[in-house]
C-alpha cells in the first residue's frame, strides 16, 4: 500500500468512527403520544431512539425514581410501585430530563363489609352478626382497632382488630350529651374526644372511664352551635368546626382554653391533620354551588379542590397525599390525587351495601372515613331516606 493509500485509509476510519460517535452523541427521543396505563406492581415500556446512547437513563413519575427492569436503545420496561399514582413520566439522561408520556395510575379498590348486618338497633357480636344504629364519625387507633360514633343509638362502638368484635361504650345519662357525631383519639393517652352535632365535646378514655364534657355553649334560638368535626393537632390542641357559624375554634384538651381559629366558612364538617400536620376542612362554596376542601391556617383558607359533583361531608388523607371523599348522596367515595386529578374509587351510585371492586361494589349512604396505619380506609353507611345502611365498610386501596 502507498503512502498517499494509506492516508486515505486513516482519514476514511477515522471519518467512520467520527459518525458513529455523533451518532451515539444524538439526544434521546421519545414516544409521548400515547397514554401508558398500569396498576401497581404491573410494568410498563416506554419507547423512541437514542434512550441508552448517552449512559445509564433514570425514569421518575411524581418525583419518585422507577425501577428499570430491561433497557435498549429504543425501549426501556419499568416497574409501577403501589399507590405511585397518575403523572408525567420523566426520563434523565447524563444529568440531563427529557418529558415522557403520560402515565394514568389504575386503582383498585376492593371493599368488603367489616361488621354490622343493617338492621338499625345497636346489637354487639363479631363482625356481620352486629349492628349499628347510623355509625357516623370513625377513628382508628395503632393497633388498629376502630372507634365508631353509633349516633341514634347514643354509642361509642369498638371493633376490635382482628376479630372484628363490636362492644359498645355508653355515656353517663347524667351528662349533659346528646348523639355522637365525630371523633377523635390521642393515641399516646388513650383518649377520646366527641363532637355531638349540638354544643359540646365530650373527652374520655378510651374505655370508657372518666367522661367529662369539656365544652358546651347555651343553645338558644340565637346562638345554636352544632360542633362537627374534630381532630387533635400536633401542638395537641383541638380543633372543632361549628357547622351553624363558619367557624373553626381551637381548645385545650381540658377546653379551658378556647379560642377562634378561623371564620368565614360555609357548613364547615370534617377536620383533618395530614402527615406533615397541615389542617384540612371539608365545606361549602355558596358562591360556587359546590363542595370544597380548604387547607387551613389561622383564618387564611386556600382552596385546595372545588368539586361541584361532590354531596356529602367527610374526607379523609392517606401518606401518599391522596384525598377520599365520602359522597353521601352518590353512594361512591371518590379519590383526588396529589396533582388534583379525581376518579370515584369505589361505588356505582347504587343505595346499597354490596361488595366488590371498584365500581362493583355499592355504599347505602357513606358517612364517616377513617384510615388505618397500614393504609385501609373505613366507611360508615346510613341512608336517612330509608333508615337502612348502618354499616362498617372496609376497602383495600392498591
Amino acid at each position: 500500500m502507498t503512502a498517499n493509500n494509506y492516508q486515505k485509509s486513516i482519514i476514511i476510519l477515522l471519518l467512520i468512527f467520527l459518525s458513529a460517535c455523533k451518532k451515539d452523541s444524538l439526544p434521546p427521543t421519545i414516544d409521548t403520544g400515547l397514554l401508558l396505563s398500569a396498576k401497581g406492581g404491573a410494568t410498563i415500556t416506554i419507547t423512541g431512539q437514542n434512550l441508552t446512547a448517552q449512559g445509564n437513563p433514570t425514569v421518575t413519575l411524581n418525583k419518585k425514581q422507577l425501577t428499570i427492569q430491561s433497557a435498549s436503545n429504543s425501549s426501556l420496561t419499568v416497574l409501577i410501585p403501589k399507590m405511585i399514582g397518575s403523572g408525567q413520566l420523566t426520563l434523565t439522561v447524563d444529568g440531563k430530563a427529557y418529558n415522557g408520556p403520560a402515565f394514568s395510575y389504575q386503582y383498585v379498590a376492593t371493599v368488603t363489609t367489616y361488621a354490622g348486618n343493617g338492621k338499625a338497633i345497636p346489637i354487639d357480636g363479631y363482625g356481620s352478626n352486629a349492628s349499628f344504629y347510623e355509625p357516623w364519625g370513625i377513628v382508628a387507633d395503632k393497633n388498629g382497632d376502630l372507634y365508631v360514633c353509633d349516633s341514634y343509638a347514643r354509642l361509642i362502638r369498638k371493633i376490635a382488630a382482628g376479630t372484628r368484635q363490636v362492644s359498645s361504650i355508653s355515656f353517663n345519662n347524667s351528662l349533659d350529651f346528646f348523639t355522637p357525631y365525630n371523633i377523635a383519639l390521642d393515641t399516646i393517652n388513650h383518649v377520646l374526644f366527641i363532637t355531638d352535632f349540638n354544643e359540646h365535646v365530650m373527652r374520655m378514655n378510651t374505655n370508657g372511664s372518666n367522661q367529662t364534657v369539656i365544652f358546651a355553649t347555651q343553645n338558644t334560638l340565637t346562638d345554636f352551635t352544632a360542633n362537627a368535626g374534630i381532630a387533635i393537632g400536633p401542638d395537641g390542641y383541638l380543633y372543632v368546626s361549628d357547622y351553624s357559624k363558619g367557624n373553626i375554634n381551637k381548645m385545650s384538651s381540658t377546653g379551658t382554653s378556647v379560642s377562634t381559629y378561623a371564620t368565614g366558612l360555609i357548613g364547615p364538617r370534617n377536620l383533618i391533620f395530614d402527615s406533615t400536620g397541615e389542617l384540612f376542612v371539608g365545606a361549602y362554596d355558596r358562591s360556587n354551588a359546590t363542595s370544597i376542601i380548604y387547607q387551613v391556617n389561622y383564618s387564611q383558607l386556600t382552596t385546595y379542590r372545588k368539586d361541584a359533583n361532590f354531596s356529602g361531608w367527610e374526607i379523609a388523607k392517606d401518606t401518599y397525599g391522596n384525598f377520599y371523599e365520602a359522597d353521601h348522596f352518590s353512594n361512591t367515595i371518590k379519590l383526588i390525587d396529589p396533582n388534583g386529578s379525581m376518579i370515584t374509587l369505589a361505588g356505582n351510585g347504587k343505595a346499597a351495601d354490596i361488595d366488590g371492586v371498584g365500581t362493583n361494589a355499592s355504599f347505602n349512604g357513606p358517612c364517616g372515613l377513617a384510615i388505618d396505619n397500614q393504609g385501609n380506609l373505613y366507611v360508615s353507611t346510613y341512608n336517612f331516606d330509608t333508615g337502612s345502611g348502618n354499616k362498617i365498610r372496609k376497602i383495600i386501596v392498591e
